[in-house]
């Protein structure tokens, strides 16, 4: 948010002037100080509007259109949605037809469920032609009835996924996740700045949340800009904190373990399956029902499928009232060749620490609070546009003003 304070070009009819006679009155201190205080928030909230400010706008506005992301997927590439339902298909039926996309590939890192009756199971390959450090995935899109794939796209090259990199990483990279998340605190200190330079004096509250229809034209911009950012203040910086924990998870997470317990669940901390010669693999249809049959009134989400020999199935399920609608918190790790629970994390046992994490990535798209809290996310990913447009407006016609005085 960007709020300029009003200053009249010109003196208003009738304002003291100091003369000869009359010398001009010395400020009390508290007062001169407060001046001083507000013209440095005044520069800072300034400078910061007008050259992150463009940068906000960009990652608000790609960050509304991914709050239904998947709903737009669908109506942009329809062949990710099937046009008859039928019976499903057993798992194992379901990665060997996404296994004939990459035949010579390891098999799917991992597979999501459908979240509608009409929709696909998603198989996501890791290309291994991609040098380290880069990862290159690619998402095959397998009819759930027949065991046919319909699609094979590599992420980042289709709209969603393309609107997705430019909103995380600016499609820089892990540079650019890091300038993200500096975004994130700037747009906090302009969102801070914003409000003490708005908060009125005893006997102002109504006037400054009131719009003045008859005020000049700059006067117009100043209070659309005012009550925009007083509206969006508390979503945007909902946003901005959320986005934060998003780009730097674990110095989040770090700072919450002083609080807290956080059990740690980094790849290097998964359970390992106990390799045995000679011994058959279970069936992903058999891990999934050793999953369910743990948590009965879970939905299966996805599945993590193993890639060597000593490591183990994972399967996300969602439980009723869990905030996280398309993923879950829930999770279980069983062993590729005994098919023994290795592992079992119920969100309902969650650390207050844990509860605290689980709760940031469904408030930043709001799906924590139902379709209602997905619109007021996309709302407020609009809010920046108009603020950095009347900031914009505001400093152009005072800019020009003070040059037509000057020339005067």
């Amino acid at each position: 948010m960007i709020v300029q304070e009003l200053k009249p070009v010109r003196p208003r009819s009738g304002a003291q002037r100091p003369t000869a006679g009359h010398p001009a009155p010395v400020a009390d201190a508290p007062s001169s100080s407060r001046r001083a205080w507000k013209k440095l928030w005044l520069r800072l909230h300034l400078y910061v509007g007008l050259f992150g400010g463009a940068l906000f706008v960009l990652t608000s506005l790609t960050g509304s259109l991914l709050v239904f992301y998947k709903t737009l997927d669908e109506w942009l590439n329809p062949e990710q949605v099937i046009r008859t339902v039928g019976t499903d298909q057993p798992l194992s039926d379901i990665v060997a037809g996404a296994r004939t996309a990459h035949p010579d590939w390891s098999p799917p890192d991992t597979l999501i469920f459908p979240l509608h009756e009409r929709d696909t199971f998603h198989a996501w390959f890791k290309d291994p032609a991609a040098a380290a450090p880069e990862e290159r995935w690619h998402v095959v899109a397998v009819d759930p009835s027949t065991a046919r794939p319909l699609s094979d796209r590599q992420w980042g090259n289709f709209f969603v996924s393309f609107i997705y990199e430019l909103h995380q990483e600016l499609l820089l990279g892990k540079p650019g996740e890091v300038f993200v998340g500096i975004l994130a605190l700037l747009l906090l200190l302009s969102i801070g700045s914003g409000l003490y330079l708005w908060w009125p004096s005893p006997g102002k509250l109504r006037r400054a949340l009131t719009f003045q229809a008859d005020g000049s034209l700059i006067r117009k911009h100043y209070d659309l800009h005012k009550l925009t950012g007083l509206v969006g203040a508390t979503l945007l910086a909902l946003l901005a904190l959320t986005g934060f924990y998003l780009e730097f998870p674990d110095a989040v997470t770090t700072v919450v373990q002083w609080f807290s317990p956080v059990r740690e669940t980094g790849p290097e901390n998964q359970p390992r399956s106990e390799f045995t010669a000679g011994v058959s693999k279970i069936l992903p249809e058999q891990a999934v029902a050793i999953a369910h049959a743990a948590f009965p009134d879970a939905r299966p989400m996805w599945m993590g499928l193993p890639q060597h020999e000593r490591d183990s199935y994972s399967v996300g399920l969602r439980q009723p009232e869990e905030v996280r609608e398309a993923g879950g918190q829930t999770e279980v790790w069983i062993d590729q060749y005994s098919g023994a629970v290795l592992r079992a994390q119920d969100w309902r046992e969650f650390t207050g620490g844990e509860t605290f994490l689980a709760w940031l990535f469904p408030l930043h798209n709001g799906e924590a609070l139902g379709l209602i809290g997905r619109w007021l996310i996309l709302a407020a990913g609009l809010m920046p546009l108009l603020l950095y447009a009347t900031a914009l407006r505001m400093w152009w016609l005072k800019r020009d003003a003070h040059r037509r005085r000057r020339e005067g």
